[in-house]
């Protein structure tokens, strides 16, 4: 399988005790999501065979392979504040792949601070206890590529290099209410992995030029950390953080985020994913489902 080329994933749902309204009407679920509530290895491992399996979701053999797991680092924050991936959650998948004979883990993000910031991190101290892994602060130019977009507001954008040669793309957003796009999930986490992000707030319309690059950059995985969620206060907090201790994990970027998102009251609002603007734009550029009575939420 050619990891060079960006997955659109069919396989996703609601909770078994509500179901859709598409399944009622006799209509095939367009996607699934698993909701995994065992935060371990064990958890992990199964989280990953429901999603595919590793051997065929890296197409080739692990110890040749190479796997960029791409967290939201952007802030150097104690992970209690909600604002980031928890640190545990990467660790874990990095065991995993691990003990699975990967021997070249990139975990990568572009920060908002600078490396000095997160000189005590609990994340920049995980190759001492998993020698595969590599911590990317990918905060330099030379560290992306220009690539075409040929999207609504977004034409073209410098995207992490790391990005074309990875085997494997893990997206693992934190999930976390944002001030400016209402949450911060799979979607929004992939202006993590671009450079000039900048220009998405000054000189396009956010929302669409978000769901551009959901087209642009397509994860294989899309795993949302939900051990803590940040309700409110979002991006940077303080806010209400509830620990909610799950992950929620598809194929498809647009419905996990579209199940996450009905599923806490980000902001106190209890929004339809229809009503989330990046969400939607994502959705009409063809980047994955959004209409939760076509997603089918299973339990791992």
């Amino acid at each position: 399988m050619d990891r060079r080329r960006f997955l659109v994933a069919g396989s996703a749902a609601l909770a078994a005790a509500h179901l859709p309204l598409g399944r009622l009407l006799g209509q095939a679920p367009a996607a699934t999501v698993w909701e995994c509530s065992r935060v371990n290895v064990d958890g992990v491992t199964a989280l990953l065979e429901s999603l595919g399996g590793l051997d065929a979701l890296l197409g080739r053999e692990p110890s040749s392979a190479t796997v960029l797991l791409k967290p939201n680092l952007c802030l150097a924050d104690d992970p209690a504040r909600g604002t980031v991936t928890s640190p545990e959650v990467v660790e874990i998948f990095c065991q995993v792949l691990a003990s699975r004979g990967v021997r070249r883990i990139i975990v990568a993000d572009h920060t908002l601070r600078s490396a000095d910031d997160f000189s005590r991190h609990p994340m920049l101290d995980l190759p001492s206890r998993c020698p595969q892994a590599k911590v990317l602060l990918a905060n330099e130019e030379r560290m992306y590529e220009p690539v075409k977009a040929s999207g609504d507001v977004l034409e073209h954008v410098e995207r992490m290099k790391i990005l074309a040669s990875a085997d494997l793309v893990i997206n693992l957003p934190a999930a976390k209410h944002h001030s400016a796009t209402h949450v911060s999930l799979g979607v929004k986490n992939l202006m993590g992995a671009i450079w000039n992000r900048a220009d998405f707030h000054t000189r396009m319309d956010l929302a669409q030029a978000i769901g551009d690059l959901a087209r642009v950059i397509r994860p294989d995985l899309t795993v949302v950390d939900a051990t803590r969620v940040l309700l409110d206060g979002g991006p940077t907090g303080p806010g209400r953080v509830v620990r909610d201790g799950r992950l929620w994990g598809s194929t498809d970027i647009v419905a996990v985020d579209a199940v996450v998102a009905s599923r806490y009251a980000f902001g106190g609002k209890n929004l339809d994913p229809s009503d989330i603007s990046h969400l939607r734009a994502a959705a009409s550029r063809g980047a994955g489902e959004i209409d939760l009575s076509r997603i089918n939420v299973r339990t791992v």
